[in-house]
Formats: C-alpha cells, sequence, structure tokens
C-alpha cells in the first residue's frame, strides 16, 4: 500500500506543479479554493497525525462503552449511532480522482465510486464496532449516502470489511431530507443511544450552516465530547466550509484570511 501511495502522490504533485506554471493569471483566482482541498486530502490519506487522531478518538469510545457498560449490565437496548462516510470509511481516493481530473465533486461520480464498495476503514472504526457488539450494544449506520443510487453499494462495502451488525435494517441511508434527527428519533423509539460517532456537528445533533449558530451549539454540547460524542477529523467536507463561505469568491477567502491575520495588523499599527 505504502508504494501505491507513494505514487499517487507524485501523480497529484506533478500535474499541480505543470498546471500552476501554464497561466497564472487563470489560476489565480482559483488556487486558494483548490489548495485546501488538496492538502485536506493528502492529510487524510497519508499522515500519521491523522491516523493517531481517529484511533484517539476511537479508544475514547471504547473506553465511554466499557465505562457505560459496567454500570449498566443487563439493559439490552442500548444502542451506538454511527456517520460512515469519515467516520467508518474513507474516501480520500475519490477526492484524489478528482483532483487528478481537475474536476469537483459531481454526484455522478459520487455515486460511481460508492458502488465500487472499495472504500478503506478509518482507522480503528472496525476495532470499535466489533468492541461495541462484544459488549452487546445495537448498532447503527445513519449517512447521508442515498438510498435511491448507492445503497447496495454502501451496505456492501461496510460488510466486505468485517463490521458488525450490517443486515439491511441497521443501516439509515438518506431517503428523503438531508437532516439526520429523524433517523435518530427512528432509532431511539426502541433503543437508547448512548453513542454516537461523526465527523459533521449534524452526526451528533440537528445542526445549521451559520456559523455563529454552529459555534454556540458546539459549545452548549461542550460536555458531551468525548462522552456521548465522538468526533473524527474531516478537513476535506462539511458544514463548517459552508459556514465560513465556501466554495465561494476569492474575495471571501481573502477576507476571511485577513481576519485569522489580525494579529499582525495590531503589530504593525
Amino acid at each position: 500500500m505504502i508504494r501505491k501511495s507513494t505514487i499517487m502522490l507524485l501523480i497529484i504533485l506533478s500535474i499541480l506543479s505543470f498546471s500552476s506554471c501554464c497561466d497564472p493569471l487563470e489560476n489565480k483566482d482559483t488556487e486558494k479554493q483548490e489548495k485546501y482541498l488538496l492538502m485536506a486530502t493528502l492529510y487524510n490519506y497519508y499522515a500519521a497525525e491523522y491516523q493517531a487522531l481517529a484511533h484517539q478518538a476511537f479508544n475514547i469510545g471504547k473506553e465511554r462503552l466499557a465505562q457505560i457498560r459496567s454500570e449498566r449490565p443487563e439493559e439490552e437496548n442500548l444502542a451506538v449511532v454511527v456517520d460512515i462516510d469519515e467516520t467508518i470509511l474513507n474516501n480520500a481516493p475519490y477526492e484524489a480522482k478528482t483532483i487528478l481530473d481537475g474536476k469537483s465533486y459531481e454526484s455522478e461520480s459520487w455515486y460511481e465510486w460508492c458502488n465500487m464498495a472499495v472504500a478503506e476503514p478509518v482507522p480503528g472504526a472496525i476495532e470499535f464496532l466489533q468492541f461495541a457488539d462484544s459488549l452487546g450494544f445495537h448498532v447503527f449506520y445513519i449517512t447521508n449516502r442515498k438510498e435511491k443510487f448507492v445503497g447496495e453499494g454502501t451496505r456492501q462495502n461496510v460488510r466486505n470489511l468485517g463490521f458488525p451488525q450490517t443486515t439491511d435494517d441497521h443501516f439509515l441511508l438518506r431517503t428523503d431530507e438531508r437532516n439526520k434527527e429523524k433517523r435518530r428519533q427512528s432509532v431511539s423509539e426502541n433503543y437508547e443511544i448512548v453513542l454516537l460517532a461523526g465527523d459533521n456537528m449534524g452526526d451528533f445533533y440537528e445542526d445549521t450552516d451559520v456559523f455563529t449558530e454552529r459555534e454556540a451549539t458546539m459549545k452548549s454540547n461542550m460536555d458531551n465530547f468525548g462522552k456521548k460524542f465522538i468526533v473524527l477529523p474531516n478537513a476535506i467536507y462539511g458544514d463548517w466550509l459552508t459556514a465560513i463561505g465556501i466554495p465561494g469568491e476569492s474575495q471571501t477567502i481573502d477576507s476571511l484570511l485577513q481576519i485569522m491575520a489580525k494579529p499582525y495588523h495590531h503589530k504593525l499599527k
């Protein structure tokens, strides 16, 4: 895997190097938006730090489940809910392919990737859910992958990797709205959800794409992180980007960077 990964990295870097020297003026407006995606994609595939963060998250999850089970040894209706993309499956190869092709996310290419059913597990994810299964927790997979287009491919990918409790009734894919709250509530009708894992705030509670509201809701839930909510790292995509205006005009990114660089402005004054 390391040799193939190195080849992929060299291909990406060589293409970017070539494209950046072809027409600097034409590339200038888009390179800032593209750079964050490139670096985030590389990080979520190659970085030992990314793998460490994933293991750290799932190790905390294991500790919490062990504690819950020790405190509630006889209860049989306790459930764990996990997101799929960038929580238990790593889709960085899809992002790498779009970069190599000079494209961005498209539904058709995404459906193709999902139905290939070849995504690798996020580090520690399989062991975490197998541990949950061994302690008698019910496991449910709630994802915004669309049932109509990628339902079977998604289930097959998860099953092929050896994740537990993968009968159809344990998958809740998107059939209408993107908000996951109704699907969590449907699980709660028969089970008590004691732990959730995800890479986006909407994997834990009803979220918004308004920056100030997202931050306020996150802060109001601070005590749940590391206890009931287990967060996985994902800088590639998510509601956090919409909340700060990305994708958007280059001026938007410049203004965000200016805000971050405020300490330098004060120093110059």
